[in-house]
């Protein structure tokens, strides 16, 4: 029986972007990570090998994965974010064997040394990345075996969320968690494609941006379940299956094409204006906020600067939440007038790591006044 506290445990420890290494142990994985601010600096445990058959060119011997594809990008005059991507693809190989592996064992170490790598892969991006390109949904089985789970957002949500760069969709599926709901009622409140949302909440768990909170708890106040971790002194030599070149390759086409075709609703896409293009109201959005300290930090960016408010984000219909607000800026007629002023925006108004976007402001929808 898959149990998946294991995952969700190796999902908080990522999301609290702690200096350590993460040790993941399954039948035919032994694979350490090693994280720093958030992003993956090191990887060991994997035939390096692979990497340079998978970018056509000598491997180089070097024991750490990362430092393979920084040393033949070096090497062989290859741009260090090719080399960077086949590395995140082996390593996300190897990741989703240890997810499926009912077995699977995990070893956290904190409090390494801060490491400050010339290039390294963000954490969250690669959590989620995997197990929104999966295409027979297994990653999201083995992290949310039960939708019998209530989901809330974790501390620093927004920190984590906001890079990702999603669609409106994804944030109005957001706005649905409030902790006080099983994923698989969030799922059916949302009028996308059931097994798509599940795919999204299954990965913004596994990225520790969500935590899943046992459903029939006595206490009122949702418990975190959290289980000790099993650890074993096992050989740390890699026992990785070998993966041919074109498979690899493969995996590079596959996550591209799942990331641009199938999950329309996730990766941000600029939205095609109407034809002919009607005129409504339009704004950008700067920030976004779904607790009540957020929601002040909106409310004295809106006090500071004229043409800057915050708007409630619902859902659709009488079923919307009411949780989250946007914080937009500037009131155009047209969705193509707000996309040319989007880089008129004042920086001052912008929240670090969040890319403003257009998006449609509902003539009568709540925009929150100062106390309101």
């Amino acid at each position: 029986m898959n149990d998946p506290q294991v995952i969700w445990r190796l999902g908080r420890w990522v999301s609290k972007r702690i200096p350590g290494s993460a040790r993941l142990i399954a039948s035919d994985v032994a694979l350490e990570m090693e994280l720093s601010e958030g992003r993956i600096v090191g990887v060991s445990g994997i035939d390096t090998s692979l990497l340079g058959r998978a970018l056509n060119c000598e491997p180089l011997g070097e024991g750490d994965l990362i430092a393979e594809a920084l040393a033949l990008a070096a090497a062989n005059e290859i741009p260090e974010a090719t080399a960077m991507g086949a590395a995140k693809v082996l390593f996300q190989d190897h990741l989703r064997k240890w997810l499926l592996d009912p077995d699977r064992r995990l070893d956290l170490v904190d409090g390494m040394q801060e490491l400050r790598p010339t290039n390294s892969i963000s954490a969250t991006h690669a959590f989620v990345e995997l197990i929104l390109s999966d295409p027979d949904g297994a990653t999201t089985a083995a992290v949310l075996p039960s939708l019998d789970v209530l989901l809330r957002r974790a501390d620093g949500f927004l920190d984590l969320y906001a890079p990702l760069g999603l669609a409106e969709e994804a944030d109005l599926i957001v706005a649905k968690i409030t902790g006080q709901r099983t994923a698989e009622e969030i799922a059916a409140r949302s009028p996308h494609e059931h097994d798509d949302i599940v795919k999204l909440l299954a990965a913004l768990t596994a990225s520790g941006m969500l935590e899943a909170v046992h459903a029939a708890m006595p206490d009122t106040s949702p418990v975190l379940i959290v289980t000790p971790d099993p650890s074993a002194d096992l050989d740390r030599q890699s026992s990785a299956r070998r993966l041919s070149p074109l498979l690899v390759l493969a995996a590079v086409v596959i996550v591209a094409a799942a990331a641009i075709g199938t999950w329309w609703f996730v990766f941000r896409q600029d939205k095609a204006p109407p034809q002919p293009e009607t005129t409504g109201h339009w704004a950008v959005a700067v920030d976004l906020g779904c607790e009540p300290h957020e929601f002040r930090r909106l409310l004295q960016v809106a006090r500071r600067y004229d043409d800057v408010r915050p708007v409630a984000l619902t859902g659709n219909g009488e079923d919307s939440d009411g949780t989250c607000w946007r914080l937009v800026w500037g009131d155009f007629p047209t969705m193509s007038q707000a996309e040319s002023a989007i880089s008129s925006v004042p920086a001052s108004i912008c929240r670090e790591g969040f890319e403003p976007h257009v998006v449609e402001v509902d003539e009568g929808a709540d925009i929150v006044e100062d106390g309101g």
